[in-house]
């Protein structure tokens, strides 16, 4: 094609692994591998530190992956939450403790992407991984020996060879297409949230999971910050009963401020003050029919689909996976094997840990979150039963999912 800029090829030098996405998933895995001697190249599309849109709770399954990789003590500083209240759709509230459960804390932490996601890559470069941003990956191409990884470096077009690449670009779908392993854009769920400050009546070390003005399914959030700030956000679901037959459903950014002028939340906010614009960010959760590998390729993290369906939750599947992935892979290197028919175990071992969670988040979000009376009697009662509402903490908390 006449002006077509062809990539300079850097396939002299042959990396073991190239990991695309510098995210949660991708800096585990790549630190993971390179603290095994393996040749790693990361690449992100942005400089770092960055911003990312998310609702920025580590659940105790995520504190617990940041403790055995030696990084906990990092976000010492950071809000730590011992305590939920769930309001109901009409208005009640039920506060329970974070249940303790086998090998996980019973607190989670709150830290800004901003922070995480730069210290996640930061360790990655301190065991040995070679990071290179701006990097925007265009296409992956399959050899008979390697991966052709080809994109804009800096502007310039460049490419890297590797053994194996693992795909970690979270809600981006555009690569996944391009290369065949989806078929089409699966559908997302959406998210907005803003951060908040000088929030009077602010518990600082409880999050808030409401349903009371919000359409079903699909709740909002208030995780604290600080003592006094927060990050504040709603999430719909792309199954949306209410909106199936619109030919223009509501923008979540439009439901949100709508949710933010009900009383209940003028009460909250008082006279809080918002800090930064209200951002917008799509979300996956179709695991259960997500592609999890190709030739010479493996998917982490929200690349395979793998965010809580009923929390939107995606942080702790990225680091297991990312530690998952890392694992798999280094085996295949041990014996010299990239066929698909080693890489499909990964697939395999990824099932076997999370589809059952999946199939119960989805069933009782369709069962439960999709009717407003349903629910708030269900939210009644679940706190007469203090092992029900134990039990579904632990499921909002995403214990079961491995």
């Amino acid at each position: 094609m006449p002006g077509k800029r062809k990539p300079v090829s850097d396939c002299s030098v042959m990396y073991d692994v190239a990991i695309v996405g510098a995210g949660p998933g991708g800096s585990t895995a790549a630190a993971e591998l390179a603290r095994r001697g393996l040749k790693i190249l990361l690449l992100d599309k942005a400089d770092f530190p960055r911003d990312k849109t998310c609702g920025d709770a580590l659940t105790p399954r995520a504190v617990r992956m940041l403790d055995a990789m030696g990084l906990l003590p990092h976000f010492a500083s950071a809000q730590r939450i011992t305590e939920a209240a769930v309001v109901a759709p009409f208005g009640s509230v039920a506060t329970a403790s974070l249940p303790e459960t086998l090998g996980s804390p019973n607190y989670l932490q709150i830290v800004p992407r901003l922070i995480l996601d730069d210290t996640l890559r930061a360790n990655a470069v301190a065991r040995g991984a070679s990071f290179i941003s701006p990097f925007r990956v265009r296409q992956i191409e399959q050899r008979a020996t390697c991966v052709e990884v080809s994109g804009d470096q800096a502007g310039q077009p460049a490419s890297f060879c590797a053994r194996v690449a693992i795909i970690a670009t979270g809600a981006s779908a555009g690569l996944l297409v391009q290369m065949g392993i989806l078929q089409r854009p699966p559908p997302m769920n959406l998210a907005v949230r803003a951060y908040y400050d000088a929030i009077a009546d602010l518990v600082p070390h409880q999050l808030q999971f409401r349903f009371d003005g919000v359409p079903l399914p699909g709740y909002a959030w208030i995780f604290p910050t600080s003592r006094t700030s927060a990050n504040i956000g709603l999430g719909t679901f792309a199954v949306n009963p209410a909106w199936r037959w619109l030919a223009h459903p509501p923008a979540p950014r439009a439901v949100f401020e709508r949710w933010l002028e009900t009383p209940a939340l003028q009460q909250h906010l008082g006279q809080a003050q918002r800090r930064g614009p209200i951002k917008g960010y799509p979300i996956r959760s179709d695991f259960l029919h997500a592609r999890t590998y190709a030739d010479r390729v493996l998917l982490v993290g929200e690349a395979a689909g793998l965010v809580n369906p009923l929390t939107g939750d995606g942080i702790d599947f990225a680091l297991e996976t990312g530690h998952m992935a890392a694992e798999h892979l280094a085996s295949a290197f041990a014996v010299g094997d990239f066929s698909r028919q080693a890489l499909a175990a990964y697939d395999r071992q990824l099932r076997c840990r999370y589809a059952a969670f999946f199939r119960f988040c989805l069933g009782f979000r369709q069962l439960a979150l999709t009717n407003a009376h349903v629910l708030d009697l269900l939210l009644r009662t679940i706190p007469k039963y203090p092992a029900l509402q134990r039990w579904l903490m632990t499921v909002m908390l995403g214990e079961g999912g491995g």
